[in-house]
């Protein structure tokens, strides 16, 4: 056992006698000039000390002794509460592989199943080697401490294990007597309420060592790159003889790290595994196989950049996520009460949710890590993707949502958690104010999506016949060429003609203007079913929120909570079946999940599970719901005409698997030039297998103010050329990466008996 009695803090200085703080050191007189009075003053000044502290040391001893029976014994409480501060980690959907870690402490607690027995041994032989036999307090070596601290010995009494605990949860600081006396005390109350194991697991959790570990398992990552139940004996032993000095007074760590003096940390190796043969924790022929020095012990270097990886990882794309499942958890609330399950208030009145940064909670996340290394991959700007040698000024972002569950499997909003979010925004007031985040909705998405489901629920036949021509006028909707704002196709600016397969741009099938993306049809298709149904198309899909200009100011509108007859007129014109109103990426990989589900629309969701205490206490509810009135044979018709636009851009799937899709593109004001670019769509899968498949979105725009974009060729970007490229490469490597069988959309149904919409035929 170690001579130390704050162990988890820095030696005394110097010259220190016991818990006594050094004192200014004499000058010595020169031999044979000190008068011999003086001398022996010196000498009875000396004696009357040693009485004193001997008198003092008794009265420490007795009262340790006969502590069980004294008021003061009864007048120290035990914590009621001996739950620590620990970090919350969050996972991917495999349950097993970190993605981040927060928290005030870098800690997390384990039962004492979770230890290996071996590092446990090691643990008690480097610190208290009658803590299986003694009550709390080793009362020999309490008479041990009080004598050296009345002859002036430098050496400090020791703690047991249960007295460091105690001294650690107590935050008991000094180094007087009452202190010393008030953790003994709790130390033997600990002792008659719990057993060793758990005194133990307590302290291998509370205890710190160095590098900004406290416990035993953020020890074992910091120290070893490995979980604490995977620990050796020989690692067991390193991590246990860092607790008598954790930091060091170099500033550069612990002298017992290896990798900042090898020689001591070697020495104080030696020093426990003797101790523990001493103490029949291993046999000496045991301990020659499994106690060679470990090979391997990281730097400081690389346990910061471990904790990069994980509890840093706020500044990498991932970082937005843990944004979007935390708002999530706090949100969750009790269903009998209806009160959040993690919320909590300081005594000045503010909310806030440390029960979830400093409770340890495990958070299971949809995110699939394989997914989403590919999705960052694709839409961030590096070597290997499309977007690495693109201009500056271009911003990528990429959504991926598992239909029929709602599940997000990836999801790329921009490069870092500290920054804007262009996929779409949270409100996370774990790590943040829970104010709202930046960046998230663009104009220009493909809503000729729900336009095109509107009117096959309004009857009309996906070869019925509108007007493609430009530009257009419709007067009841407040455009037409005498007001010189008519509308008009994407990209043009004069009088332009469609190729339909008639010969005339004024009789367009519907399926042609949908794979055109014609915005001039589109806009009549809207007026002849009624913009409030194509909103509440959208809305049935899974567009939550856009936003709209009113009285010259941006603001948000909760489409989920409002129908569209309540945002229509008053927020919303009838172009919004031309995508005018910004939605967020997110939202529109919702509504083509629900369309690759064939109508069925499930709640998007980051949140799978929270583990409390090593129990699962809630996980994800998927209850999709229909979009009412649009059956299955509706939605075969649909993925029937969005199977040609993949095909209209070249965008093929390289095991020529089946996909659906729609692009988009915005104009930049009153130009040819674009601003944004939208590519989404989907694969067809068969519910029946274990893989759903995957419904994607990809926006490309501008990263600060709006320009036209243009590829690194200078080439106008549209949604099938460079969204579209993000698209096709991120779902082919994405599906190979799941193993999703491939499977084909079923036939096209013909429903619908409307066959002219306001197409003008050329012929009788």
């Amino acid at each position: 056992m170690d001579e130390g009695d704050d162990l988890n803090s820095p030696p005394p200085p110097a010259g220190a006698a016991g818990d006594a703080p050094a004192g200014p050191t004499a000058k010595p007189e020169a031999s044979g000039d000190v008068p011999a009075e003086a001398a022996t003053g010196a000498r009875r000044g000396r004696g009357r000390k040693i009485l004193v502290r001997s008198l003092v040391a008794l009265v420490v001893v007795a009262a340790l002794c006969a502590v069980g029976g004294t008021y003061y014994f009864d007048q120290v409480a035990l914590p009621e509460d001996l739950s620590l501060e620990q970090s919350t980690t969050i996972y991917y959907a495999d349950g097993t592989t970190p993605m981040a870690r927060i928290g005030d402490k870098n800690r997390t607690v384990l039962t004492i199943d979770q230890i290996p027995v071996d590092v446990q041994h090691a643990v008690v032989a480097a610190q208290d080697d009658t803590f299986y036999t003694n009550n709390g307090v080793d009362y020999g070596d309490a008479v041990g401490a009080a004598w050296n601290h009345v002859t002036g010995d430098g050496r400090r009494g020791a703690s047991t294990i249960s007295q460091q605990y105690a001294r650690q949860w107590a935050e008991l600081e000094g180094a007087s007597y009452s202190r010393k006396l008030r953790e003994s005390v709790i130390a033997i109350k600990l002792n008659d309420e719990y057993t060793k194991d758990q005194i133990l697991a307590m302290y291998l959790n509370i205890i710190y060592f160095g590098r900004g570990a406290y416990g035993i398992q953020a020890a074992a990552l910091a120290y070893f790159g490995k979980p604490a139940k995977d620990l050796t004996l020989a690692e067991g032993i390193v991590l246990a003889g860092l607790i008598d000095n954790p930091e060091g007074n170099s500033g550069k760590g612990s002298p017992f790290d290896p990798t900042v003096d090898a020689q001591q940390a070697h020495a104080r190796f030696d020093e426990i595994k003797r101790q523990m043969i001493a103490m029949h924790f291993v046999t000496p022929e045991d301990a020659d196989q499994k106690t060679a020095y470990p090979a391997k012990v990281l730097t400081a270097a690389e346990a910061r950049a471990n904790a990069v990886n994980v509890q840093g990882g706020m500044d990498k794309p991932e970082g937005l996520i843990v944004h979007h499942v935390l708002a999530e958890v706090a949100a969750l609330t009790d269903p009998k009460t209806g009160q959040r399950l993690y919320e909590g208030t300081a005594p000045d009145g503010v909310k806030h949710f440390d029960a979830i940064r400093n409770g340890g909670l495990k958070i299971v996340t949809t995110i699939d890590r394989t997914v989403q290394q590919i999705a960052v991959r694709e839409a961030s700007r590096n070597a290997e993707s499309n977007m690495g040698q693109q201009p500056a000024n271009l911003q990528a972002a990429l959504v991926a949502v598992e239909p029929g569950t709602g599940a997000v499997k990836a999801y790329y909003g921009g490069d870092s958690g500290n920054a804007g979010d262009y996929a779409g925004y949270h409100r996370d007031p774990v790590l943040g104010t829970g104010e709202e985040s930046c960046c998230g909705g663009h104009p220009g998405a493909p809503f000729s999506v729900y336009t095109l489901a509107t009117a096959l629920m309004d009857g009309y036949s996906t070869d019925s016949y509108w007007n493609g021509e430009s530009p257009q006028d419709f007067p009841g909707s407040g455009r037409s060429i005498k007001m010189n704002n008519p509308v008009r196709n994407v990209g043009e600016t004069t009088a332009a003609a469609p190729q339909c397969r008639s010969g005339s741009p004024k009789w367009c099938t519907l399926d042609e203007v949908a794979v055109m993306s014609l915005t001039a049809p589109l806009f009549g298709v809207a007026e002849k079913v009624g913009p409030a149904k194509v909103i509440d198309t959208a809305r049935a899909a899974g567009i939550t929120e856009m936003w709209a200009t009113v009285d010259g100011k941006v603001q948000k509108v909760d489409v989920a909570g409002n129908n569209g007859q309540a945002v229509f007129p008053k927020y919303f014109n009838t172009e919004v079946a031309i995508g005018q109103y910004p939605v967020t990426v997110l939202d529109q990989a919702a509504g083509m999940a629900t369309f690759a589900a064939r109508g069925l629309a499930a709640r998007t969701h980051f949140l799978k599970e929270v583990w409390t205490n090593g129990k699962k206490t809630w996980t994800e509810v998927v209850a999709p719901k229909r979009i009412p009135g649009f059956t299955e044979q509706m939605a075969d018709d649909l993925n029937g005409v969005l199977q040609a636009v993949p095909q209209h851009y070249g965008l093929k799937m390289h095991d020529d698997r089946q996909v659906a899709g729609a692009a988009a593109s915005w104009q930049l004001g009153p130009t040819t030039a674009n601003a944004h670019a939208w590519m989404v769509g989907y694969n067809a899968y068969d519910p029946a297998d274990k893989s759903n498949g995957l419904a994607v979105a990809v926006w490309v725009g501008n990263k600060a103010q709006e320009q036209a974009i243009v590829d690194s060729s200078g080439r106008s970007i549209i949604g099938g050329t460079l969204p579209g490229t993000i698209w096709r490469d991120f779902l082919d490597d994405a599906l190979t990466a799941l193993k999703a069988p491939p499977a084909v959309f079923p036939a096209k149904q013909g429903t619908g008996d409307k066959k002219v919409g306001t197409g003008i035929s050329p012929g009788p």
